[in-house]
């Protein structure tokens, strides 16, 4: 092979060529390289802090849902406790009132039956009166009255 001015030339065309690109086409290449680079670099990490922080909401998300539900489990377990109590208080409130019932009806029923008891001894000693009063022909006086339904009195 022959060295001559074409190859020459066209050597020196080649190393102006890539000391022109060399100087002023590689670093605007590499510097957009370099800052996209860094554009993905900060991307993932600005996702994996985005991952993280997304972690840690979950985690306190837990923590407070869980405190949630003892909270409401301690303030339906009140509730119930609360319930029960006044349910309780009803009960020996209505057990009062119908002892109190019950206690003024049998009052009321033992007035009443004394009542008729003693209707029923002045029918008797009415009916009793005129039997006698007719079966001895004699009119009886209120004293002998008053003596006779004493002692059917005492003898009941």
């Amino acid at each position: 092979m022959n060295i001559n001015a074409t190859l020459l030339a066209q050597a020196v065309v080649m190393i102006v060529f890539v000391a022109i690109c060399w100087k002023y086409v590689y670093p605007p290449i590499l510097e957009v390289m370099q800052e996209r680079e860094k554009k993905i670099s900060d991307g993932l990490e600005a996702a994996k802090k985005a991952d993280d922080s997304l972690e840690e909401a979950k985690l306190a998300f837990d923590k407070e849902m869980d405190q949630a539900k003892t909270e409401a489990a301690e303030i339906l377990k009140k509730a119930n406790a609360r319930a029960s109590q006044i349910v309780g208080d009803a009960s020996s409130k209505a057990e009062e009132e119908a002892e109190k019932i019950m206690t003024s009806a049998s009052t009321s029923i033992e007035n009443e039956t004394n009542k008729a008891k003693e209707e029923l001894r002045q029918q008797m000693s009415e009916i009793i009166i005129d039997t006698t009063q007719k079966i001895l022909g004699d009119e009886i006086s209120p004293e002998k009255h008053d003596a006779i339904l004493k002692k059917a009195a005492e003898d009941l």
